[in-house]
Formats: C-alpha cells, sequence, structure tokens
C-alpha cells in the first residue's frame, strides 16, 4: 500500500489544507475498498496459488504543467491504484520525472520502475516508457531493450518521401500550366496571417520534370551484372537518352529529402519479468496518433501496428526456440479506432491474440467508445509444456465512478482556481483528465504458479 504520511494533519495547517486532507482520506478509502471488488468481480474463474496483474495506462501528460499539473491529492488517487497491481506500463510520462519521482514516494520502497529515454522528434511528443513493478511479487530478469527496426524497415511517414525544392532541386511544369486556385485544405490564423494547419498536396500534371539538384549520382545496384576489366574495377553500359529499370537508383545529396519516419514515433519497449513460475516479455507502446480524420496520418498509424506485430512475432519466435517457458506480450495505447477496424486488425496479426475478455470492454477512454488501449499476446502453434496464459480475470477500471465524480464539479470549483487550476470558463470534464487522465487503466490477471503441472510432467 502507499505511504499515507503527507496526509497527516499539521499544525500549521489551514482550514482549507484540512479540508482537502480529509477529502483525500475519505477518497483513498473509497478506493480501497472499490478495487478489490472491481478485481473480485472481474474474475473468469477462481484459482489455487498464486497470480500476477498487469496493467497499461496512458496517464495524460504524466509530469506536465496543463491546469496547474498534480498536487498531492491526484497522485495519491494515481498511487493507490497502481498499488492494486504488481506491474503496469505507463505511457506519456514527461522528460521531468518530477511528478513521477513522487508518484514512487507514495507508492513505498517495494515498487521499483525502468524508464526510456526521452523520444526525439515531434511525433515522439517528448514521452518516456516507464514499467513499473512491485518486487514483492516480481522480479525483473535484467533483460530491458527497445525495440527498433531491422535494417532496410521503414514505417510509412503520413507525407511519403518528399524532396525539397531547394538547393538545386526544382520542378518544370508544362508550359502554360498553372496551378493556382482555391484546394480543399486545413487552415489556421498564426499573427493575423491565415497559414495551412496541415500540408496541401497538389497532383502534378503528367510530363512534368524535375530537376536533380547537383551532387546527384546514378546508382547501379549491387548484383548487377558487369564486365571485371581489372581487380577492383567495373565496365558497365548506360542507355543513353532515358535510364530506368530496377537495376538502377538515385542518390541525392545530404538534406534534400524531408524528414521520413523511418523508426517507431516513439520506441516500443521490452523488458523481461517472472512472477512465480511465469516468465513475461513485455513491450509497452504509444503508436503514432496523427488525426484520424487524416487517410494518410490513420495510414501511419496503421503501419506502426502492423510493423511492430512483425518485429515482435519475430523476436517472440527466436525467444521461444530458446526457452519455451517464456511468453510474449505486447500492452499499450495502440490508439485503435475500433473492433474491425485496419488499426486493430493489423494488431491481431502475425500470431498475436487479445484475450475475449478484453475484447468485450467497448473503450478505454473515459467515454468508453474507442479501443485505444490493448493488451495481446503471442501465442505459438506447439506450445504444450506445463507453464501457460492462463487468464484469471481481466477488464477496466473507471475510477470517475467513484473520484472526481460529476457530483464533485462544485466542490473543486468552490476551491478556486489558485489551488487546483480550475477556472471559471473550464470544461469540469476536461480539467479532471489533466488531473488523472483520459484513460482508463486496463489489466489483466494471469496464473503464477504451476507446481501442479510440473509435478504431473515429471510423473509422467
Amino acid at each position: 500500500m502507499p505511504f499515507y504520511t503527507k496526509l497527516q494533519k499539521q499544525p500549521g495547517d489551514n482550514a482549507k489544507d484540512k479540508i482537502k486532507k480529509t477529502r483525500v482520506i475519505t477518497n483513498l478509502k473509497k478506493l480501497r475498498e472499490k478495487l478489490p471488488e472491481h478485481f473480485r468481480n472481474s474474475q473468469h474463474h477462481a484459482v489455487n496459488g498464486s497470480t500476477v496483474k498487469i496493467a497499461t495506462w496512458n496517464i495524460r501528460e504524466f509530469g506536465g504543467t496543463s491546469y496547474g499539473g498534480r498536487s498531492y491529492e491526484e497522485l495519491y488517487y494515481i498511487s493507490e491504484i497502481i498499488s492494486h497491481f504488481d506491474i503496469v506500463a505507463l505511457q506519456e510520462v514527461r522528460g521531468d520525472m518530477k511528478e513521477f519521482n513522487s508518484l514512487k514516494y507514495y507508492l513505498g520502497p517495494q515498487w521499483d520502475f525502468v524508464a526510456t529515454d526521452v523520444t526525439d522528434g515531434d511525433a515522439g511528443n517528448g514521452e518516456r516508457m516507464v514499467f513499473l513493478f512491485n518486487r514483492s511479487k516480481v522480479f525483473f530478469r535484467n533483460i530491458a531493450g527497445e525495440l527498433t527496426l531491422k535494417e532496410g524497415g521503414k514505417i510509412r511517414a503520413s507525407f511519403g518521401e518528399r524532396i525539397k525544392l531547394e538547393n538545386g532541386s526544382e520542378i518544370t511544369l508544362p508550359s502554360g500550366m498553372d496551378l493556382s486556385g482555391v484546394y480543399d485544405a486545413a487552415t489556421e490564423t498564426k499573427s493575423s496571417k491565415v497559414v495551412l494547419r496541415e500540408d496541401l498536396e497538389i497532383r502534378l500534371p503528367a510530363n512534368s520534370n524535375l530537376q536533380l539538384p547537383d551532387g546527384s549520382h546514378l546508382v547501379l545496384k549491387k548484383g548487377t551484372e558487369i564486365i571485371r576489366p581489372s581487380a577492383g574495377k567495373a565496365k558497365v553500359t548506360i542507355p543513353t537518352g532515358t535510364v530506368s529499370g530496377k537495376t538502377f537508383g538515385l542518390r541525392f545529396p545530404e538534406n534534400t529529402f524531408d524528414d521520413s519516419l523511418r523508426q517507431f514515433a516513439r520506441t516500443p519497449f521490452i523488458i523481461s519479468f517472472q512472477s512465480g513460475w511465469l516468465k513475461l516479455n513485455l513491450c509497452t507502446v504509444h503508436i503514432y496518433y496523427g488525426d484520424e480524420t487524416n487517410v494518410n496520418k490513420l495510414k501511419q498509424r496503421e503501419s506502426e501496428i502492423q510493423i511492430l506485430t512483425e518485429s515482435l512475432a519475430a523476436k517472440a519466435k527466436s525467444e521461444f526456440s530458446n526457452d519455451k517457458e517464456s511468453f510474449l506480450g505486447v500492452l499499450g495505447d495502440f490508439n485503435i479506432l475500433g473492433a474491425g477496424h485496419p488499426t486493430m486488425q493489423a494488431l491481431e496479426s502475425n500470431g498475436f491474440e487479445i484475450p475475449d475478455a478484453l475484447k468485450s470492454i467497448p473503450g478505454s477512454n473515459v467515454e468508453r467508445d474507442k479501443h485505444y488501449d490493448q493488451i495481446a499476446f503471442w501465442k505459438p502453434s506447439n506450445h504444450n509444456t506445463y507453464s501457460k496464459l492462463d487468464i484469471v480475470g481481466a477488464n477496466i477500471f473507471d475510477y470517475y465512478e467513484h473520484i472526481f465524480t460529476d457530483s464533485d464539479e462544485q466542490v473543486y470549483r468552490s476551491e478556486g482556481e489558485s489551488v487546483n487550476g480550475l477556472k471559471p470558463s473550464h470544461k469540469f470534464s476536461t480539467w479532471r483528465t489533466y488531473k488523472m487522465s483520459d484513460h482508463l487503466p486496463m489489466w489483466i490477471e494471469l496464473r503464477t504458479d504451476f507446481g501442479d503441472e510440473y509435478l504431473e510432467k515429471l510423473g509422467n
């Protein structure tokens, strides 16, 4: 359980301090009552022996300063919820770890964590991936790493590949062609000027010509048949006029292309745990979001999920060939739109399966209408050893049924903007998501004691 010492009433507390501490104590008691009840009601079957509870939770801008950041009240609620699990994968942990370190203090010394560094680039959004785990139930197997694509691997960027029209690159349009006009576009106003909010793409007419920048090279690809007049030399025949075909390519000078996303927007993080007899390799992700109304950005999201499962499946097969008692799971914020959508199909490919208990959940966002968060496991086709993925329970915990409820709005408004950052103009339903989150923790409970199965195996 968390350390509650900060909630002790102090001689210097004013009336507001005492009221706030009393409220936090009351709400913590409520969570301590409701969480075990929630787990009992979510179990699918009874089990003899130990289990491990694993959760994934995107905590909105955790470490950010929007709406005044988080006070000890919200950090106590978050720590209370986390303390009822054994392993928790967190997404949207910001580069500044001050808020996270306070959370870690409240959780107590039995809790440890492993975190990535901050992912660079706009798409990375200044975020870390973090695994929190209770050392009294789980031990870290000293294996951790970030998932990167193999050589030649590439995730399709929303804008594809683009050449900068500068430094010698230019396009010549057919004679008399004028592309000026009115097009569908996303716009916004900045400094009293109307500007494009997103890239506007205009289809080029046939017979448009690209002037290559100085320093470009014609490339004959590896494996092309040549004549070798002497060691270290190659005699080649280049067509005159037009050069094309699969044996040829172009190498452009540095800084010719726009930066195209060649790795994951936020690098997936894999770590190995063991709880009881159960060995788990868990990968946490926060898939590129972009804008679901933009076809290209949605395609990038789908591409990330597809390539993620391909890469993880290859890793799982390799791991399984060495250790048939370990399992690989992937969990986090996939930004999946819904059941049956290509983003969901991409996750449920390459041997990964989402437990039926989680498939039946309508959504993990506050409105419960989005399938953003998921937990899936790679299942080998020939697994017949004593250990297995025995799912005891799974669900989403909606803390807004117990804290920061709609009926609490007036309490926080009367507390004042200077205390909690809630302005009269703010919507309470939005404000509370920056205090807790706009995602709900998704969890799964797995059996960890396979002693009976192992003894049966020895007996046979």
